[in-house]
């Protein structure tokens, strides 16, 4: 079968009808151009949808996409030249986006040179917003030019302070889009909420509400109905779920004065550490293993991965001050911080090779980093003076690093959710 080699710059495309392959290569790699073509221009709906995917594809700073209004039901004969005229004008792919009736969305993306489908889809609506759907379609396209699992259908969540009428601050969670756009207020209490974490099966939020007596561990559904996880007394927060969500870990200080990380599973509390030592931050690795941070050896917080059903106990950094380690099961890494000359920067574990990676080197320190679902993306709070810290995003393909939220907010604790098979959105 033919094939069509496009070399733009250090991006080398290789299609072919019904596959292809984008590899990348070199510092500076080109932006691939791609036209959305919107075929009925005056549909209001396919528009939206049509923003939607370039804002994704964008975002990636991987395709220059663009759009294109056509007219509904466009014979083949036209099609074709609209094709032929992309391909004169540098453009190797189309994608094509159309309704043919009010339930249904149908999307097909060609390689232009020759006008042959490469693959195409056909979505049923469901309750879902339209940006829902949107989010869908550009994962399926990112994961057909890629060969890689997307994170456009994810949201995150985070904190942010602001003040009461008293003048004091109050600190509540919010939901948005994986970009910070859409942004949604999920817990609204007089009070400092901390450390949203999203369930890995449903969608439903943990984090720690501060109370009079203790730090509660609390959940909320995207209806906001709440309920309580643990009520001892003390600290109880950083709540991290098993990959099957029957197991829950998460530090509790129980009043004691240091912190110890526990296992809620099957209704049975288990003690996993018991040292002198501050235990925090747990995650999963897998059903068995979890990772966490503790200074019980070194007196400063190292990174550690333990057994839960023998109990035995790997440390995985050696210096520093090492905290809040967050896992990604697609590449087998650990993302954490250290402490480097004075600021914290971000590091990266290979859980394969042993070996760790300074990823990040500039100003400000950086705190709470959270690696997206497909571990192509770090999410982080980055600190950029003592009154503003904002949260931004690490593209480890590009090593380009965006805002998302503005420089006089105070946010904190982000965390990224999985893709999950329905749009997380408050109801």
């Amino acid at each position: 079968m033919k094939k069509l080699y496009i070399v733009l710059l250090s991006t080398i495309v290789t299609l072919t009808a019904g596959e292809i392959e984008l590899a990348v290569s070199g510092a500076q790699q080109a932006q691939m151009p791609i036209a959305i073509m919107v075929l009925d221009e005056t549909n209001s709906e396919l528009n939206d949808i049509a923003a939607t995917i370039k804002k994704d594809l964008q975002f990636t700073d991987q395709f220059k996409p663009y759009i294109k209004n056509c007219a509904a039901q466009l014979p083949k004969k036209v099609l074709r030249k609209h094709m032929q005229k992309l391909c004169a004008d540098g453009t190797p792919l189309a994608l094509c986006i159309s309704s043919e009736s009010p339930g249904t969305i149908e999307w097909r993306l060609y390689e232009t040179m020759e006008c042959s489908m490469i693959q195409g889809k056909k979505h049923t609506k469901n309750n879902s917003p339209i940006r829902g759907w949107s989010h869908a379609i550009a994962d399926e396209i990112w994961k057909k030019l890629t060969g890689n699992d997307s994170f456009f259908f994810s949201r995150i969540a985070y904190c942010k302070d602001s003040k009461n009428g008293k003048g004091h601050t109050i600190r509540k969670v919010y939901i948005a889009d994986f970009d910070g756009t859409n942004e949604e207020l999920l817990v609204d209490l007089p009070t400092i909420t901390v450390a949203p974490r999203w369930h890995p099966n449903k969608p439903r939020i943990t984090y720690a509400e501060y109370t009079n007596t203790n730090v509660e561990l609390m959940s909320i559904s995207m209806d906001k109905k709440r309920k309580s996880l643990s009520n001892f007394e003390g600290i109880n927060m950083l709540a991290s779920f098993s990959p099957d969500g029957k197991a829950m870990a998460y530090c509790s200080s129980r009043g004691s004065g240091s912190c110890q990380i526990y296992l809620l599973k099957d209704g049975t509390l288990k003690r996993c550490t018991n040292n002198p030592g501050n235990n925090s931050s747990p995650i999963f690795i897998d059903q068995d293993h979890l990772c966490f941070c503790s200074d019980f050896q070194a007196g400063n917080p190292q990174i550690y991965i333990g057994n839960i059903t023998t109990g035995h106990l790997q440390r995985i950094t050696l210096g520093g001050y090492c905290t809040s380690p967050s896992y990604c099961p697609k590449t087998n890494k650990i993302a954490y911080h250290k402490m480097i000359h004075g600021t914290m920067q971000i590091m990266m574990y290979d859980c394969t090779s042993k070996t760790h990676t300074q990823l990040t080197r500039t100003s400000g320190n950086k705190h709470e980093v959270s690696l997206s679902p497909c571990g192509t993306q770090l999410l982080f709070a980055h600190e950029i003076s003592h009154k503003n810290t904002r949260l931004s995003y690490l593209n480890l393909l590009t090593n380009k690093t965006k805002y998302l939220t503005s420089a006089n907010e105070q946010c904190s604790y982000p965390h990224w959710g999985p893709v999950y098979p329905k749009f997380p959105a408050i109801t």
